[in-house]
């Protein structure tokens, strides 16, 4: 489907009927990480999966390098489905871009989930190294660093094969879209003073052989929110929604 927004058009699917719950991908990937999880549950949610500007069949636009655009695509997004209130999960960056629509529209949520994502600000050094693989990425294109993207994602210590159809998302991602997001994701605040002051119930989920983000980083989400629930899944890397789609699935569905 084609939602018709202020410069994009963003595809998204449906899954399911009921309450909304909207998922958001991370970083070069798309909608279809989730599909395995929402269609085992889409009797007890209906999810939005939208792919976010620069991802997946959502174009650029005129994009400014900021969460802050890319919360407000979901926004509107919601406005034009007519949800005026629902539960927001996102994924790594789309746990960064739930937390900037958190701050900016926090009356609409009714549910926060993280998924091995946090609120922290980056390091100086983290910073720096996403501008410089953003600059890499244009020069380049996103082939380049696709192999090392994927490792990253695999739980630490694994030996089976990375899930070939995220191979592919991952390898036709925009380098322009990609290059934005770090960009963004660079720029980023600090946003646990955010959930300090959420009223709705914050879930953190961490994984506990993710290579990208130590547990206790993405469990602070929780631990900051006021009606806070942490949940490491010991045997899982940086992609819940792919390698346990149905115990992620039971956890969003129980907010």
């Amino acid at each position: 489907m084609i939602a018709h927004l202020n410069d994009i058009d963003m595809f998204y699917e449906i899954r399911g009927s009921g309450r909304p719950v909207y998922l958001l991908h991370g970083l070069a990937l798309d909608h279809s990480i989730w599909l395995e999880m929402t269609d085992t549950y889409a009797d007890q949610a209906q999810f939005i999966m939208p792919d976010l500007r620069g991802h997946g069949r959502t174009p650029l636009g005129n994009a400014n390098a900021s969460l802050e655009q890319l919360a407000d695509d979901v926004i509107q997004l919601a406005d034009t489905l007519g949800h005026q209130k629902f539960t927001l999960a996102g994924h790594s960056l789309g746990g960064y871009i739930a937390l900037a629509l958190a701050e900016a529209f926090p009356e609409r949520l009714v549910g926060l989930v993280t998924v091995t994502s946090h609120a922290r600000a980056d390091s100086p050094d983290k910073l720096e190294s996403r501008f410089e693989q953003a600059r890499q990425v244009r020069l380049e294109g996103i082939k380049g660093i696709c192999d090392e993207l994927v490792e990253r994602m695999m739980p630490e210590g694994e030996l089976a094969q990375p899930d070939e159809h995220m191979c592919e998302v991952v390898s036709n991602s925009s380098s322009e879209g990609f290059a934005n997001v770090q960009e963004a994701m660079a720029k980023r605040p600090n946003r646990l003073n955010v959930l300090r002051s959420l009223t709705c119930p914050v879930l953190a989920i961490a994984g506990g052989k993710d290579r990208i983000l130590p547990r206790e980083i993405a469990l602070e989400v929780a631990e900051n929110a006021h009606q806070g629930r942490a949940v490491c899944l010991p045997e899982v890397g940086h992609l819940a929604m792919i390698e346990v789609p149905y115990t992620l699935g039971a956890l969003i569905v129980s907010m």
